[in-house]
C-alpha cells in the first residue's frame, strides 16, 4: 500500500507505524487517520504482529494533534467519508475513529512518545496500551483553546488514566505538562533519555511477545469493556446544537486565531448551550 502520511513497517513480530508529517510536527488530518487506521486494521489481522508501535517522524513531536490549517470544519460529503478518501486509492470503515481501532486491534499497543503529544495526538496516546516518553516530551490538550468540539469517550477516558480532577485540569485549562510530569500522574509508563526511546519500546515489545498473545487479547478487551462501562461512547454534547459546532463562528474564529498566532475575539463565543436537568421539563 502507497502510504503517504504514514510509515507503515513490520519487524520481528513488531508493526511500526510513524505518523511522517514533521513539517507540520506531525499533525494529522483526515488522511492521515484514514492511513492510520487501514495499518492498524492489517495489523490487527496478522497473527505474526504480537505488538503495534505508534509514534512521530523526526525530533519534534509525537503528534501535535489536529492539522488546523488542513480540514476544518470536518471536510464530510452527504455520505459521512471525508473528501479525501478519493485520493487513498482504498476504503476504510473505522467505526469510533482512529481512537476505537487502537482499542479494538488484539495485540497491545504503544505510543512511542518524543516531543509534543498535544490534542489529538494525547487523546491517541492515552488510548494506546502503554506510553512510553522521551525526557524532552511535552504533553496537553488544546480543543476549549482552539474552539474544537472533542467531547464523549475521547474525553471522559482520560479520567480512568490519571483520576477525574487531573482529567478535568487537563482538558480545561489546556496546560502544558513535562513527561515527568505526566509520569508522576500516571499518564506515561516510563521516560527514558530521548537517545534511548527506541530500546526502551523495543524491551517492552520483547517483554510482550514472550506472553500468551489471546490473554493479553482477553485482558485488554477486559479493559476496554470496563472503560467503556465508566466512559459511554458517542459525542452527546453535541445534539445540544443546530448543525455543527466546527462551522460556528467561535470555532472558526479560535483555528485562525490559532494559525495567525493572535488573541482570540471572544465576542464570537458559542453561548452555553441549553441542557435539560433530569428531572426537569
Amino acid at each position: 500500500m502507497g502510504y503517504v502520511d504514514i510509515v507503515y513497517e513490520k519487524e520481528d513480530g513488531v508493526a511500526w507505524l510513524t505518523v511522517n508529517r514533521p513539517h507540520t510536527y506531525n499533525a494529522m488530518r483526515a488522511r492521515t487517520t484514514r492511513e492510520m487506521a487501514h495499518a492498524l486494521l492489517d495489523a490487527g489481522d496478522d497473527n505474526a504482529i504480537r505488538a503495534v508501535v505508534i509514534s512521530g517522524s523526526g525530533p519534534n513531536a509525537f503528534g501535535a494533534g489536529q492539522d488546523q490549517s488542513f480540514d476544518n470544519p470536518d471536510p464530510r460529503d452527504a455520505t459521512g467519508h471525508t473528501r479525501a478518501d478519493a485520493s487513498l486509492g482504498f476504503e476504510v470503515e473505522a467505526p469510533g475513529g482512529i481512537d476505537a481501532v487502537v482499542q479494538w486491534i488484539p495485540q497491545p499497543v504503544i505510543a512511542m512518545v518524543d516531543g509534543f503529544c498535544i490534542g489529538a495526538s494525547n487523546h491517541l496516546a492515552y488510548h494506546c496500551d502503554f506510553t512510553i516518553a522521551s525526557d524532552r516530551s511535552v504533553f496537553g490538550q488544546a480543543g476549549p483553546r482552539v474552539g474544537s468540539p472533542a467531547n464523549g469517550q475521547m474525553v471522559s477516558r482520560l479520567a480512568s488514566v490519571v483520576g477525574q480532577k487531573r482529567a478535568r485540569e487537563i482538558w480545561y485549562l489546556c496546560r502544558q505538562y513535562s513527561a515527568q510530569e505526566a509520569l508522576a500522574m500516571g499518564l506515561v509508563n516510563a521516560v527514558v533519555p530521548h537517545d534511548k526511546l527506541k530500546d526502551e519500546v523495543k524491551k517492552w515489545c520483547d517483554e510482550i511477545k514472550r506472553m500468551s498473545p489471546v490473554i493479553i487479547q482477553m485482558q485488554k478487551r477486559s479493559f476496554n469493556e470496563y472503560m467503556a462501562l465508566e466512559n459511554p461512547a458517542g459525542s452527546p454534547f453535541q445534539r445540544y446544537f443546530e448543525g455543527s459546532f466546527s462551522a460556528s463562528e467561535e470555532s472558526i474564529e479560535r483555528r485562525r486565531a490559532f494559525l495567525e498566532r493572535r488573541p482570540v475575539d471572544s465576542s464570537k463565543n458559542v453561548p452555553y448551550a441549553k441542557i435539560p436537568l433530569a428531572g426537569r421539563d
